[in-house]
């Protein structure tokens, strides 16, 4: 059988053969890109805040003062994120949540998971006590 014999016999339905096979090559191929998995990045100096009540006019020091934070998420939403945008607090409006114990660092960042917080408690020291007067 020649060659000529061989691609010119039953030609339309290899053209379909290869049609129909480089479509499935294509949806798997999507199928795998989608499915591939969430991305990781790592955000270091991340700095940390301190929610306290409005009414609380001190001031404290943290330490450290910044975190190393893991996210996972879509890739192109990781690559959105900057360090500004990745938000490091501790909260001492919580009644239970006393200067000197170690205190919990939460993170906000949006469009991602938080993996890990490094490291995820600090210590709090109120560095200056503003007391409003009075009121007569």
């Amino acid at each position: 059988m020649s060659l000529r014999h061989f691609l010119s016999h039953n030609r339309w339905q290899k053209l379909f053969a290869l049609l129909l096979a480089t479509l499935v090559w294509f949806t798997v191929r999507q199928g795998v890109d989608r499915n591939s998995g969430p991305a990781y990045r790592t955000f270091a100096g991340v700095p940390i805040r301190v929610l306290t009540l409005a009414s609380d006019l001190d001031q404290f020091r943290v330490a450290p003062s910044e975190v190393t934070v893991m996210l996972r998420g879509k890739p192109d939403s990781l690559a959105q994120l900057t360090t500004r945008s990745v938000e490091a607090y501790v909260n001492l409006a919580n009644p239970a949540a006393t200067p000197g114990k170690a205190l919990v660092v939460h993170v906000n960042a949006e469009g991602a998971e938080v993996v890990s917080v490094s490291p995820a408690t600090v210590s709090i020291e109120r560095i200056a006590s503003t007391t409003p007067p009075p009121r007569p």
